[in-house]
């Protein structure tokens, strides 16, 4: 096995096997020497803490503002360089939009405690990212990270049970969309990241990149699913997959994203090869084992399997400068 670190492309170049071949996350192995002196990204552990999981599904998925901020705390504490959350509805749990009161009052009274953690919100499409530049300007919050969603999907769900569709919601993120997010990011220093589901939103992401709207290293959060209905499946290979449609002149790193029992396969894969991981109750609230744990003990878990591979984490000041390609 020969290791093959997304941080190489930061230099400009892949790592090569002895055969020859570009070598891929596939041939992975942090159990091998470092070639050519290169170090492994520091892991970013990024605790995804609602989302819209309910709390019939877990008790402990936070909704109002104390919840969030307290889970925010623990999260950061257990490891988490990163903290995202949505505003909800205290009682029924509904999303709040553009929620920029609430976003405002849960970080500031996260950072008064943790200063250094990074956090940053959702959006929707017809917020126009108004809360993003809020949260930016406020000199309580000084919003440093975001992520973005290019291109579209449908979020649904295949019932392997009773062979039904749930769901039927188109997700749009247009180009134009894009570009005031990542004006706006521009203006304010906000460092951001990348969701992709589908592999035409690498290559999207790509072409922007390419006609100079964006510039600089990438980084993706490739988001696959075991019964979501977008994407391709949860393996090893499927990352493979989306991360080789990155030319190798590109700079990228990725992190783990993954909804399911395969969560955490993929999760151990991600820090063999170099990759990051986002976990939390707001991708699964329930574990595999039908466990329903906290946010906390998910981010402990995956700093436990960092320690046990060998892989330190990076603190939230490391994982701006992974973000910002710095090293």
């Amino acid at each position: 096995m020969y290791l093959y670190s997304l941080t190489w492309q930061s230099y400009g170049r892949r790592g090569r096997r002895q055969d020859g071949q570009t070598a891929t996350i596939l041939d992975c192995d942090l159990t091998v020497a470092i070639l050519e002196g290169d170090e492994v990204e520091k892991l970013i552990i990024e605790a995804a803490i609602n989302e819209q999981s309910p709390k019939d599904a877990n008790p402990h998925v936070p909704y109002s503002v104390e919840e969030c901020v307290e889970e925010a705390i623990r999260c950061a504490d257990a490891g988490a360089a990163i903290v995202h959350f949505h505003a909800r509805d205290p009682v029924t749990g509904r999303l709040i939009t553009p929620g920029t009161d609430v976003y405002l009052a849960a970080m500031q009274a996260i950072l008064r405690e943790r200063p250094d953690v990074l956090l940053y919100p959702t959006y929707s499409p017809s917020d126009r990212f108004v809360h993003i530049e809020a949260l930016a300007a406020d000199p309580d919050v000084g919003l440093r990270v975001a992520t973005i969603d290019p291109g579209a999907m449908n979020f649904s769900r295949f019932d392997a049970t009773t062979n039904e569709i749930h769901g039927d919601l188109p997700f749009v993120i247009s180009h134009a969309d894009c570009a005031l997010f990542f004006d706006i990011c521009g203006r304010h220093g906000i460092r951001y990241s990348v969701v992709v589901r589908e592999p035409g939103q690498v290559r999207m992401t790509v072409a922007y990149h390419r006609s100079g709207l964006i510039h600089g290293k990438l980084f993706f959060k490739v988001n696959l699913a075991d019964d979501m209905l977008f994407g391709l499946p949860p393996s090893p290979e499927a990352a493979d997959t989306y991360i080789r449609l990155v030319p190798a002149d590109i700079p990228c790193s990725w992190m783990n994203y993954t909804y399911g029992p395969s969560h955490w396969a993929m999760t151990r894969h991600a820090i063999q090869t170099g990759a990051h991981v986002r976990t939390g109750l707001g991708d699964n609230p329930v574990d595999v084992d039908g466990a329903r744990p906290t946010n906390e003990e998910l981010v402990r878990r995956v700093a436990d399997l960092a320690s046990e591979l060998g892989r330190d984490l990076a603190t939230p000041k490391q994982a701006l400068d992974i973000l910002d390609g710095g090293s």
